[in-house]
């Protein structure tokens, strides 16, 4: 009788390498997704990320030819495998400091919105609270822009004051 021969399973580095197709599909859906998301950026922002230059030839293509379907997809494709020999970590650190940007300056602008309003409703005790808080700014002129904003609410005008009176106080607020 012949005997069988058993097969021999080596545990080693092999296994702690290997990874599932699974995860391969995830990680290659993943720079699909930077790639999507660097292209949704304007151009200033594009120029301003970490890429190599062969990235950026890759994005630079793929936004020339945008409007063509079949090779957008394949520009993509190539912008992705550009993607995964690239230092990424860095572009996604520049791609959340503009959305923390943007995120800033839409609270900002939330409580501008309020103040203007306030300042509007109050009259002239709100425009003395800003002018305690800003004391070089025009004491006529923003009177003035608060009452002409006030009668365009009242009158269902189109708000010229309103939006005068908001960039007038947004001045103040980037100089402090």
């Amino acid at each position: 009788m012949s005997k069988a021969k058993k097969a021999t399973i080596e545990v080693g580095s092999d296994l702690d390498d290997w990874v599932s197709r699974s995860e391969l599909k995830r990680q290659a859906e993943d720079y699909h997704s930077l790639g999507r998301t660097i292209m949704a950026l304007s151009d200033s922002q594009r120029a301003s990320l970490p890429m190599s230059d062969e990235l950026q030839a890759a994005v630079t293509l793929a936004n020339r030819i945008r409007h063509t379907k079949e090779g957008f997809r394949r520009q993509m494709q190539l912008v992705a495998k550009v993607l995964r020999n690239s230092d990424v970590d860095g572009i996604r650190t520049a791609i959340e400091q503009f959305k923390h940007r943007d995120k800033r300056a839409d609270l900002e602008s939330v409580k501008l919105e309020k103040l203007r309003d306030r300042i509007i409703k109050q009259g002239d005790s709100a425009v003395n609270e800003f002018l305690e808080q800003h004391p070089s700014a025009d004491r006529q002129k923003l009177r003035q822009l608060t009452r002409q904003a006030a009668k365009e609410v009242k009158a269902e005008k189109p708000a010229k004051s309103f939006k005068e009176l908001f960039k007038y106080i947004k001045s103040f607020n980037e100089q402090d």
